[in-house]
């Protein structure tokens, strides 16, 4: 049975929009430099945010179920944009992420080949991971109140 993950975002006005899921409320802004109030994280920071969050949790995953012991995990992401969007080799103009790269720093006594394996489990279990590196069907609606 599909299991499914909800959110409500709503607006505040201005540049201000809190995001809800369960009970955690995330407040939402763009920076300063894009007209924001920077009273958050913008969505695409929110984004990685989840992906490096994803990435640890499926590193703990793939760590005990192959009984390599971890003593400090950190992932740093970068998502390169293009103001403006950029265009790919179909012509197509996109305005989200043209590349995400990330790094995991894994502390532990464990040899390199061990550690491998630890991040091909860790790839292959994130949900996350699986957003950002296949297409996923995205539809949509509106309703006029």
């Amino acid at each position: 049975m599909p299991k499914l993950s909800k959110i409500q975002a709503t607006w505040l006005g201005g540049t201000q929009v809190d995001a809800e899921a369960r009970e955690f409320k995330l407040r939402m802004d763009k920076p300063i430099e894009d007209n924001g109030t920077n009273s958050g994280p913008k969505p695409a920071e929110v984004t990685l945010q989840a992906l490096g969050s994803c990435l640890i949790f499926a590193y703990l995953y793939a760590a005990q179920k192959l009984n390599v012991s971890l003593e400090g995990l950190k992932v740093n992401i970068e998502g390169e944009s293009i103001p403006g969007g950029w265009t790919d080799e179909n012509n197509n103009k996109h305005p989200g992420f043209k590349e995400v790269r990330f790094e995991v720093q894994v502390k532990t006594n464990h040899s390199e080949e061990e550690v491998q394996e630890v991040h091909n489990l860790a790839l292959k279990a994130s949900p996350q991971y699986d957003n950002f590196v296949r297409p996923v069907k995205v539809s949509g609606s509106f309703i006029i109140q």
